[in-house]
C-alpha cells in the first residue's frame, strides 16, 4: 500500500493516463484478457465441453462453551464455455462471530473473460472487487488484463501456465493513525499456475501471484492458493484449500502476512 501526499495528484493523473491507453488497447482488441483469481478450479473448468456451469460451496464451523465461535464461508461460482471463449463470475462471503460480535467480514466478487488465440497462448481481461475488516480494507477495485502462456503435457494430466498483466487498483482503507487512506495505483499482476490431475478422482493445483507498484518496487503484494480436492460423486466434492497472503506495507496495525486453511463441500450443477 501507498499513502499518497497532496503532491502526488499530477503522478496519479499521470499514471490514469498510463492506464486508461491499456484498457482501450485490450476493450479496442478482438482478443479479450484475464482475472485476480486465478486457481485450478479455473483451469478445470476450461477443459469441459461448451456449456453453462455453476457450482457452490458452503463451510461453516461452530463452537459453544466458554466463547462461542460461529463461522461460515459461501462461495459461487458461474462459467460460460465456446470453442474461443471462457467467461466466469465468481463470488464469495465470510463471516466469523465471537460472542456475538464480528471478528470476520469480508466478501469478493470477480469477473473475468478469457479468450484463445492459439493453443498456448491465451488473453484475459477482469473486474474485481473486495472488502476485508480484517485488514482494514473498506474497498478495493480492480481491472485489468493480460496475457496467458501454457505449456501443456502430452497426457493433458499436468498444465503449467505462466501469466503477465497489469491492474488498475482503487483502495480505501481505515489506517489506525491516518484515518481514512484513498490510493489509485497502477500494478504489474504476474503469476504461475500448476495444475495436476493425481487420478480420476484427486486433482491440485498451485497458484502464486506476484502484484507490484510499477513506480515504487518496494510496495509489493505476494499471493498463493494451494487446493486438493477430492470428487465424490459426478456432482459433490470435497476441497482443501490454504491461502497466503504477504503484503510488504499494509495499514498500521495489520500483519503484513495471513495463512488461511479451508476445507468443506462444493456441489456442482
Amino acid at each position: 500500500m501507498y499513502f499518497p501526499s497532496n503532491n502526488s495528484h499530477q503522478h496519479k493523473n499521470n499514471q490514469l493516463v498510463s492506464v486508461c491507453f491499456i484498457l482501450l488497447f485490450i476493450s479496442c482488441s478482438p482478443l479479450i484478457a484475464q482475472v485476480n483469481i486465478f486457481t485450478g478450479e479455473t483451469m478445470r473448468q476450461m477443459r469441459l465441453e461448451s456449456g453453462l456451469y455453476n457450482s457452490i460451496a458452503l463451510d461453516l464451523t461452530y463452537r459453544t462453551g466458554n466463547t462461542d465461535i460461529l463461522t461460515a464461508r459461501t462461495r459461487f461460482r458461474s462459467d460460460y464455455l465456446t470453442k474461443a471463449y471462457h467467461g466466469f463470475v465468481f463470488g464469495s462471503l465470510q463471516q466469523g462471530r465471537k460472542d456475538g460480535k464480528f471478528f470476520i467480514n469480508k466478501g469478493i466478487a470477480h469477473a473475468r473473460i478469457i479468450r484463445s488465440l492459439t493453443q498456448h497462448v491465451l488473453f484475459e481481461s477482469f473486474g474485481q472487487k473486495q472488502f476485508n475488516e480484517s485488514i482494514l480494507l473498506n474497498d478495493r477495485n480492480l481491472v485489468g488484463g493480460g496475457v496467458r502462456f501454457a505449456s501443456h503435457s502430452r497426457d493433458s494430466r499436468f498444465n503449467l501456465y505462466l501469466g503477465i498483466g497489469a491492474m488498475w487498483e482503487h483502495e480505501r482503507v481505515t489506517d489506525k493513525e491516518n484515518g481514512t487512506i484513498t490510493t489509485r495505483i497502477l500494478r504489474s499482476t504476474n503469476y504461475i499456475n500448476w495444475t495436476g490431475q493425481l487420478d480420476e478422482r484427486v486433482t491440485t493445483s498451485a497458484t502464486g501471484y506476484y502484484q507490484v507498484h510499477v513506480r515504487r518496487f518496494q510496495d509489493y503484494r505476494i499471493l498463493f492458493e494451494g487446493s486438493l480436492t477430492f470428487r465424490l460423486t459426478t456432482k459433490l466434492s470435497f476441497p482443501l484449500r490454504v491461502n497466503f497472503r504477504y503484503d510488504s506495507e499494509p495499514p498500521t496495525g495489520v500483519r503484513k502476512h495471513d495463512v488461511e486453511i479451508f476445507n468443506g463441500l462444493r456441489y456442482t450443477f
